[in-house]
C-alpha cells in the first residue's frame, strides 16, 4: 500500500488540536485530504478532494501549518463531514457518495450516534 500512496501531514497551531493529512494516489492520479479537529467544545472530521497545486503547497508555510489547513478547507472540494459537539448528537453529511472510494487510504471517522 505504501508504494501506491504519497502522504504529507501536519498539525494546526499550538492553541488547537487540529491535524491535516494529504494523499496522492499514484494509481488513480488523485489528490485527497482529511482534516481532523478535537477540542473541548467538540470534534470534526472532513474529507476533501484537492488539486495538485494544493498538495504541493501544504506543509511549505514556515512555522504555520494552520495555513495548510486553511488552504485545504478553502480550496478543496468537500466529500464527507462528521461533526460532534457537547450539546448535540453527532451528525454526518455525505457530499459525494464515492467518498470511501476516493479516499480509500483514510481511516474514516464517524461521530454519528456517539
Amino acid at each position: 500500500m505504501s508504494d501506491r500512496y504519497v502522504f504529507k501531514q501536519g498539525e494546526g497551531s499550538a492553541d488547537n488540536s487540529s491535524r491535516w493529512k494529504v494523499c496522492f494516489d499514484k494509481q488513480e492520479g488523485r489528490y485527497t485530504a482529511e482534516l481532523r479537529f478535537g477540542g473541548v467544545g467538540g470534534a470534526s472530521y472532513k474529507l476533501y478532494e484537492i488539486s495538485r497545486e494544493i498538495f504541493e503547497r501544504v506543509g511549505t508555510f514556515e512555522d504555520d501549518d494552520y495555513k495548510s489547513e486553511r488552504l485545504i478547507r478553502e480550496g478543496g472540494r468537500k466529500l464527507y463531514i462528521s461533526i460532534a459537539d457537547r450539546n448535540t448528537p453527532g451528525c454526518d453529511e455525505v457530499i459525494d457518495r464515492d467518498y470511501r472510494k476516493l479516499c480509500a487510504w483514510a481511516e474514516i471517522i464517524c461521530f454519528k450516534g456517539k
